[in-house]
């Protein structure tokens, strides 16, 4: 049995969901994680290059379920972040792949050592915010094809909202629209804070925003 908080940051590309994930990891001492292991990470530009939906959410399949293993061992010790998981492989192919994946989410749902989240941060921002926040990084960073276009082309909000209905986990949405990440990352801990009085493993956590 895991010891520690295991907290999912989820959202559309380009609405800060990684910089208010990596900040609040430092800020609470949580071991944080990215989407894909590092075992995997030299086949990732292959996988993108075949421009193949399927592809894309077999590889981010398994890289849920390399993580998920990881996560286990890793929350014995400390809390965990992770920055993307399985709600965001499901929302963003369901599109991408135009079907209904729900019964594969309960597949993987009904894996006995599959690990759900205490809660799931989803991190959001107005349309435009998120097109001029994508328009920005990709002057350094190629648009993906299966990231950044699909939040700019697709209603993933829906998407999002539809695997998020197959979970009875607590989701806590938070608009950076016209917040910077210290003013996102405060209104995080009051949010968190509210919550653990209903949710025994984030108790022993204080969630104060002036936490260094």
């Amino acid at each position: 049995m895991k010891q520690f908080p295991f907290v999912v940051f989820e959202g559309l590309d380009g609405a800060g969901k990684t910089t208010l994930a990596e900040l609040f990891a430092k800020r609470h001492s949580f071991s944080y994680y990215t989407s894909i292991p590092p075992e995997l990470i030299c086949i990732r530009k292959q996988i993108a290059a075949t421009h193949s939906p399927i592809s894309t959410f077999h590889f981010y399949s398994l890289c849920n379920i390399m993580r998920n293993h990881e996560y286990a061992l890793q929350l014995n010790d400390s809390g965990v972040v992770a920055d993307r998981y399985i709600f965001s492989t499901f929302a963003y192919h369901s599109l991408l792949m135009q079907q209904d994946l729900s019964y594969h989410f309960r597949l993987l749902q009904s894996e006995q050592n599959f690990l759900l989240p205490d809660v799931v941060v989803y991190v959001t921002a107005s349309q435009p915010v998120i097109n001029q926040r994508i328009a920005n990084r990709s002057q350094e960073v190629p648009i993906q094809w299966y990231g950044d276009k699909v939040s700019l082309e697709y209603n993933v909000s829906e998407s999002y909202k539809r695997i998020f209905s197959l979970v009875d986990i607590p989701i806590l949405q938070i608009d950076t629209t016209n917040s910077d990440p210290e003013q996102a990352y405060s209104i995080l801990c009051h949010e968190l804070d509210r919550i653990s009085k209903t949710t025994p493993v984030l108790r022993s956590i204080e969630f104060s925003a002036s936490t260094n």
